[in-house]
């Protein structure tokens, strides 16, 4: 079937994106139960302290792009101070970029079974991940890109005119907003050229213009331009552009055990591999209509956008599964091809309908996705759905959640209203957990553990301390993770290396308690 056989009525549209809007919370509501991982902890903190007038960068040391930490301020101002609230706003990103697919097919001329079947493969791949994965700044970045290919499209349907030119800035400004959440994201500018490509080896319903690309840099760079605006006028530019001159060596580093490029493509972490035979089968499917039919453009742009994708994952040389979220909804756009492609052999479009319902029902069963929402819905019917919820993850060498939230209780117990707390480990969230924003600049030890550290920050960090001594000094261990600080040391032995902070902490501080990962310690009564 070709991409123009079953497009289906305008009302009929409106049903699919109701769908579209209905399935992805279906399939993803048991993410609502997920702990904070490392990651979403960091910001989260980082966040809090935004909301408590600590600025990002300037007060609080932060490694990732502006918007990371706008994200997740988002999310508390309106779902609260929990660790649901960004899996509360993460839900909705991925319900929305479900939506967009579906408006990507329908530009792209695709038939409704595309429109159903391509959220469906999408939520499958994303909640076939973990904790860890959800609510990723990758991909969040990558959600972008479907709403900026999105207004590219239709902008391609449009000639050329002043209606067309705001769709490309706009689209351009789209892919600056997701380069602010991840650099590595900005090869997905090359879709802009997806009508070039798609004329040139076959048919397609749009044009390449060369304004398109001048305008949608012209949106890009403006949105860019303003966050450098924000960062300057809050005093946040210099220390930002000093974290990035630092985090070079981070950058730099490949790791040892990096992934081929067979396990890039089948998305590591994701653990529902079948998933990659569909996409293979609608990249298959979307070949055969360029030989047969000369329809290329679906071909050239899922094409450009796995490659957009994969770039921004491989680039980055650790392998990390998050990284290749980029990817997620170029896959999507196949396995809508492949479930649509199948469903055309049948000769009665209610028959492609029913068919299609009954493959995506199959491809759902066996899915991680199927499995954690069982895991999610025993979870309902405890009393308290997110500790049991916390009991079902396995700790790790380097990070324990359970463990994180029972240490936060014997924090809290141990202080009173206004006692200041400083952290030398990596569990940033502990923070968050015990409401007390990171007073102390350095949220986390993660800048003094790497191997390339040039002892810029050691002195800025003990000025802080001793001016102003903190309540509560927790030092955690079992916190090793050579695969980013390229160390083998955990938070505890490293406090040996830098005998002024040993120093201040035994002649202010007086130990209270220990628990799993956690040692507390609480300032001498003067």
């Amino acid at each position: 079937m070709t991409p123009s056989e079953d497009t289906g009525p305008q009302k009929n549209w409106w049903m699919v994106r109701f769908f579209a809007l209905l399935i992805v919370p279906t399939i993803g509501a048991y993410s609502l139960l997920e702990p904070f991982g490392r990651d979403q902890g960091i910001h989260a903190t980082i966040a809090y302290a935004l909301d408590n007038g600590l600025v990002t960068y300037r007060d609080v040391f932060n490694i990732k792009p502006p918007l990371t930490t706008a994200v997740h301020w988002l999310s508390q101002t309106l779902f609260g101070h929990s660790m649901m609230a960004i899996r509360e706003l993460d839900l909705i990103f991925a319900t929305l970029t479900a939506l967009g697919l579906v408006e990507i097919g329908r530009l792209l001329r695709r038939g409704l079974v595309f429109g159903f079947a391509a959220p469906v493969g999408f939520a499958l791949i994303y909640y076939s991940y973990g904790f860890w994965e959800h609510a990723q700044t990758d991909g969040w970045a990558g959600f972008l890109v479907v709403a900026a290919l999105w207004i590219m499209l239709l902008g391609w349907r449009r000639p050329k005119g002043r209606a067309r030119l705001w769709l490309m800035i706009g689209s351009g400004a789209t892919l600056g907003l997701a380069f602010g959440l991840k650099y590595t994201i900005g090869g997905a500018g090359v879709l802009i050229f997806a009508p070039l490509i798609a004329g040139a080896i076959g048919q397609t319903h749009t044009r390449f213009l060369f304004r398109d690309l001048l305008a949608c840099v012209l949106g890009g760079l403006a949105v860019l331009a303003l966050i450098v605006a924000v960062l300057a006028a809050f005093g946040a530019l210099v220390p930002f552009l000093d974290i990035q001159s630092f985090i070079t060596g981070y950058v730099g580093y490949v790791s040892k055990s990096k992934p081929g490029l067979a396990d890039e493509f089948s998305l590591i972490g994701m653990m529902s591999p079948y998933l990659i035979a569909v996409v293979a089968v609608g990249l298959i499917a979307v070949a055969v209509e360029w030989i047969t039919a000369r329809e290329s453009l679906t071909l050239v742009v899922g094409l450009l956008w796995v490659i957009a994708g994969w770039v921004s994952g491989h680039v980055q040389g650790k392998g990390f599964a998050y990284h290749y979220l980029p990817m997620l909804p170029a896959y999507a756009l196949f396995i809508g091809a492949a479930v649509e492609s199948i469903a055309g052999l049948l000769r009665k479009p209610r028959h492609r309908g029913a068919f299609a319902m009954l493959v995506l029902i199959g491809l759902y069963l066996p899915s991680q996705a199927s499995m954690l929402n069982r895991i999610g819905l025993t979870a309902l019917g405890q009393p308290n759905p997110t500790k049991a919820f916390i009991a079902a993850i396995e700790p790790t060498s380097d990070f324990d959640i359970a463990a994180i939230v029972a240490f936060a209780d014997v924090v809290r117990a141990h202080r009173k209203p206004g006692d200041s707390l400083f952290l030398w480990g990596y569990s940033t969230m502990l923070y968050f957990l015990t409401d007390v924003p990171p007073h102390y600049r350095y949220p986390y030890s993660w800048p003094f553990m790497v191997n390339y550290y040039d002892g810029r920050y050691t002195q800025d960090l003990l000025d802080r301390l001793h001016a102003n001594p903190p309540k509560q000094f927790v030092v955690q261990s079992k916190d090793a993770t050579p695969w980013v600080t390229y160390n083998p040391k955990s938070s505890d032995e490293m406090l040996a290396e830098y005998p002024a902070l040993t120093a201040f902490l035994a002649q202010h501080y007086h130990f209270v308690a220990k628990q799993a990962r956690f040692a507390l310690y609480e300032l001498n009564d003067r």
